[in-house]
Parts: structure tokens; sequence; C-alpha cells
């Protein structure tokens, strides 16, 4: 329906359940688009991406045989369905363009003459929306194209959340901003889908209100991987009224839209002609690289002093088949152990393991306003590796976290990648800043001095199953960004039966800002000792190193493999007043505690029996993770207990 020099327009918006095929996705939204024509729509848009499934869910595919170009198969056969019913189509796809792809949107006038494209400009990259993964920013700018019916305004899902983007799409004439998205709810995400519904149907509104022009967005509906697309597709007037609605189904949503007000709402409240753009300068300002680094933040030394140490109490009976309350016993110690000089942070799944672990340490005499609770959905205890690296502005002992990118080691356990978001909760909980790297990595992958260096393993961070066809340089700019380090040394590779694919915390720590301790294997015979003596001579040129004693070999049938057990004296943890060593029930256990103390002469070093943690493929460096002292932004461990706080991950 189009009246009166096109003030009043019908308007569609195709809202989809996406399988497989893109083929069956054309096929059926062509449907769609006939049914909505059928209804009077003029001007239909498609949802983001509307014939692929949503494949940025997952990080790094190879997805390049779903993109296509524009004018290309997709956009050509939609261009003759336009001209044929005398609609204009706003159609997303996976474009392709001379070997560079994007997240683009083509706009196909009722003629079937395409009028352009626009290339989403805002690029997410978070847990499931891995889009810096696919796509390049869009190159073409901000875009109106003139239809028969309307000036129309394309922006594109992520670009929603930026005013700057509506704005300047307004500016340029635009009727209506068409917002096609592929937005969703995580199913372990901790804010309810009702708030992320409401935030994201408030700023859109937002934008017709700001701009006095109408908005319609549409999304996806369906299950994809863990996102639940929910649908709601909505149209708004152009003082953020919502005009029509859709629910979380499939659905043809039609809209009538009155243009004229769009010029009465401008005229009355005068937003346009009263800005004043000599005051914005700073909005176009380049965007400061967010590295801690440039920002005066470093990775201390795991002696330097600590708020806390980080936990998470073991559950999964899979990782220590038939020792699991052993293992616990454990915990209970080493919790007894480090209360003493910081602060515990301990991960529980429910009230009732909380209780029950209140009153074993109680039973020990542990002093429990020392120990801090949080009820978390996790998998499995190694926080070394899933949980937040901290790192520290030293002149104002202001604390962020980073959140490096966690594929459970190469996904040899699939169910544990829930862990990778614990980072995130933690910094939400603490206040802290967050950064977010696009690499793949392990707290247990890195060691430093908390002086410029950091050592690493090259099997690890070097590995095609971490970060393929990152080099070595570019992950040294990595490391010198988010750690804050200056020198990186590079070991070679790790000790038999660690599945963690070489993590330096079983080979080589720092103890001193130019002293290491190195596992050394002296029977020429043994699997380790061409590695660990490699290890030891790249270590020598560069450091003092002194050598601890492996303990004697031993194999067993883990998780169904018979192998060797990772066991090393290297993966000890320095507490504020304790060093906990690993011990394994042999003769080398006293030596390499005794070599340990002799460097730590302020803290006593306490063997803790690991005979059963091993089993994990982990030691006692593996669970913990160490929270500098510093400025946060809570001001009462206490508040964390709040059940309110409970989360799933």
């Amino acid at each position: 329906m189009t009246t009166g020099s096109t003030n009043k327009v019908r308007i569609g918006l195709i809202q989809t359940r996406v399988a497989n095929s893109p083929a069956s996705n054309v096929k059926k939204t062509m449907a769609r688009i006939k049914d909505a024509a059928g209804l009077g729509a003029r001007v239909i848009c498609l949802q983001e991406i509307f014939n692929t499934r949503y494949f940025p869910s997952d990080d790094k595919k190879d997805v390049a045989h779903l993109a296509e170009t524009i004018p290309g198969p997709t956009t050509e056969l939609l261009s003759k369905l336009a001209a044929r019913l005398g609609v204009v189509l706003i159609v997303p796809i996976f474009e392709l363009s001379e070997g560079r792809f994007f997240n683009s949107a083509a706009v196909i006038d009722a003629d079937g003459k395409l009028l352009g494209t626009y290339r989403k400009i805002h690029i997410p990259h978070d847990p499931f929306f891995y889009e810096q993964s696919y796509f390049e920013p869009g190159n073409f700018g901000y875009k109106v194209f003139e239809t028969r019916y309307l000036k129309v305004g394309v922006l594109i899902c992520y670009d929603q959340w930026f005013p700057e983007a509506a704005r300047a799409t307004a500016l340029l004439g635009a009727d209506v901003l068409f917002y096609p998205t592929a937005i969703g709810h995580l199913h372990d995400d901790p804010l309810p889908y009702s708030d992320w519904l409401s935030a994201w149907t408030t700023i859109q509104r937002g934008h017709a209100i700001a701009n006095f022009v109408h908005v319609a967005a549409v999304n996806r509906v369906g299950t994809e991987g863990k996102v639940r697309f929910w649908g709601s597709s909505f149209v708004s007037d152009a003082f953020g009224k919502v005009i029509r609605k859709a629910g979380a189904e499939e659905a043809v949503l039609i809209a009538d839209l009155d243009i004229s007000q769009n010029a009465r709402m401008r005229e009355g409240w005068r937003f346009t002609k009263n800005r004043r753009p000599d005051t914005y300068s700073s909005i176009s300002n380049p965007v400061a690289p967010e590295y801690p680094a440039a920002q005066g933040y470093v990775m201390p030394a795991e002696w330097e002093p600590h708020q806390a140490t980080w936990l998470a109490w073991p559950e999964d009976g899979v990782t220590f088949p038939k020792r699991l309350k052993k293992v616990r016993d454990q915990y209970l110690r080493i919790v007894e152990l480090l209360h003493q000089g910081e602060e515990v942070q301990l991960a529980v799944r429910n009230r009732a393991t909380q209780d029950r672990i209140r009153k074993a340490l109680k039973v020990r005499g542990v002093n429990l306003k020392r120990v801090h609770f949080h009820i978390w959905d996790y998998a499995d205890v190694w926080f070394r590796d899933y949980g937040p690296t901290f790192v520290r502005q030293r002149e104002k002992a202001q604390t962020a976290v980073v959140q490096w990118q966690f594929n459970a080691w190469d996904g040899k356990y699939e169910s544990l990648l829930k862990d990778g978001g614990v980072p995130y909760f933690i910094s939400e909980r603490l206040g802290l800043p967050l950064f977010r790297p696009n690499v793949i990595m392990e707290g247990g992958a890195i060691d430093v001095n908390g002086q410029g260096t950091v050592m690493t393993t090259e099997q690890c961070l070097l590995n095609a199953n971490r970060n393929p066809g990152m080099s070595k340089g570019e992950m040294e700019e990595v490391l010198r960004q988010y750690l804050g380090v200056t020198q990186v040394i590079w070991l070679k590779s790790g000790i038999s039966g660690d599945d963690t694919d070489g993590h330096i915390d079983n080979l080589a720590r720092f103890v001193g800002s130019r002293t290491v301790v190195c596992a050394f294997e002296e029977d020429k015979k043994d699997e380790n000792y061409a590695a660990l003596k490699a290890n030891y001579d790249v270590l020598r040129k560069a450091l003092e190193v002194i050598k601890l004693p492996m303990p004697p070999a031993r194999y067993d049938t883990v998780r169904g493999e018979k192998r060797r057990l990772p066991e090393s004296y290297v993966n000890f943890y320095i507490g504020n007043e304790v060093v906990l060593v690993p011990a394994f029930g042999n003769k080398n256990d006293d030596v390499a505690r005794e070599i340990i103390q002799s460097l730590f002469p302020e803290r006593k070093a306490v063997s803790v029996d690991c005979s059963d943690l091993i089993y994990g493929s982990g030691a006692l460096h593996c669970i913990t993770q160490q929270q500098p002292l510093g400025l946060w932004g809570q001001t009462e461990f206490s508040t964390l207990e709040s059940p309110n706080l409970s989360v799933k991950l």
C-alpha cells in the first residue's frame, strides 16, 4: 500500500528459522516474500545473512563456500522476484568481493535493479559471536538508497548498538532505518533473556526518537548451537512507539508507516536543527588501542603480594576417577594453608556444596571470613588455564582482567569449553576492566618475572591447534600488548603425558627477576631427557638456572588410555606466606621441596600430596590463579556471597 507521495507505505519483515541448506532457506524465504507482497508490503527486509545458519557462533570455521558475490546467484534470483512483484527487497548475505569477505545487504528496487550494497561497519567479537574471524568492517560507509517507495537506510545487527551509525544514516535522508539482525540469548548467560530483549528493543526505539525516523528490525528464530535466536522483529514509528511486533516463531510481519510523521516530529522538536556538531569532535577521534600495556598494565610475578587465590571445587568424577574424595581432601588442606596469608575465592556449583565445605573447613579451624564462595555452573578445576590473567597498573595499583579465548586444549575436552566464560564473570563481580584478545591461550602456557620477561613454549603457543597461521613475531606482539613484557623466552616442548601441549608451568618457573627453576631429568634413557635438556640449554644462555629433579616415571590408565602421568615439581604455587609444592610419594619429593624452600626463605614450603590430583593431568599451579593486590571495584569480599550472584556459565 502506498498513498499520497509515498507518505504511507506498507513494509514487511521476514522472520524465519534457518536450515543447513542455503538453497532451502532461499526457497522458503521467497515464498514468504510472496506472502508479504500479497499482503500489500512494498518494501520487504530479510534477516541478517538470511540464507545460511549463523556460522560466527563457532570461531574460525572454513565457510568460504557459503559466500557469494553481489551481484550473484542469490541477488539475481531475488531481483527477478522483486521485479515480478513490484517490491523493494533488502537482502543480507555473506559477501565475497575480490577475495575479501563482508557481512552485507543488497538493496533491490521494485523494478529488479540492484541499487547498491551496505557492508556492516561494526563487527563484534564475543563468545559465540565471533564475527571478526569472518568479516572485514564495511568499506562503503553509511548509505541511503532512494527506492520507488522509500528512502531506505540499512544498518546490520551490531550496528544497532551505535547511535552514531543511526544518526549518520538519518542525516543522509533515510525515511526508515532497517536493521537486519541475528541476535539471541546464550543458554548459560547470567543476564536473563528478558533483559537482553528489552535492551535490544530500547536502543533501537531510541534511535527512532533521537533521529525522528521509523525503525524496522528483523531477527531470525530458532536455536543454532548455543544461541537461541529470539525473533521479536518489530517496527517503531518516529517517536519510538512500537507499531507491530512478532513473537519467537516464524512470521511475516506487516506494518503500515506514515512517513510524514518524521518531518512533523523533526520540525516540532528541532533535534536536527539544534545540533551542535562543533562540540562533537571527540566522537570522531580514533579509537585508542585497548591494550593493557598501553595503559600501564603489567602481569605481576607470582611472588608479588596477592589479594586472593582463586580455586574451583572438584566435582568431575571423569577427571578424577575413583579419586574424587581424596582430591577434595587435598583441596581442604590447600584452602587451610593459603587462607592464613590471603583471601581464598572458591567456586562451587550449589549452596549445598558450599555449606558442606564451610562445615569441613570450620572443623579444620579455618577462618571462614577469609574464604568467599561463588556459585557457578562450571565444569572443572583448571582455573589457571581458563581463569583470568590478572594485570595491574603499578603506579595506580588498578587491577584488570585479560580473558584469553579458551578452546579446552584444542577441544580435547568439549564439556569444559563453557569454563572459558569465567574471566568475564569475575571481572563483572569485581568491577574490573576487561581486555579480550582474539587469541587462544591458557594461563599455564606463560610465566613472568614481573620485570618485562615472559617464558613460554613453541609447542603450545605456536601450535596449529591454538592460533593457526599466527607467526612467532605476531604472538610475541600479543604478549607485549597484553602482559606488558618486552622479552619473550621460547622453550621448545613439554613433558610426556602433558595433554596441554607443553605448558611452561611443568617445565620452568621464575623464582626471581633473573632466576628460574627448571625441570631436569638426569636419566638419559628417560623419554623426557632430550626435551628437558634442550629447555635447560636455552634458559642458561639468558638466566640463572636451578635444576629441579623430575619424579620417577609413573604410568597408569587415564580416561581409558595407558600413559605416563605428567608429574613435575615445577607445578608449585607461590602464595603470600606459603609455597605449595607437589608431592607424588617418592624420594624426590623432599629434595624438590628443600630446593624451593631455599629459594623462598621468607615463606614456608609445604608439600601437598598430588598423587591423585595428577590423574586429571595437572597439579597445584594448574588449579590456582592469583589475584594481585590492587584496586578493584568491590569493597567487601563478603558481598560476593549473596545468593543473587549465583550464575550459569
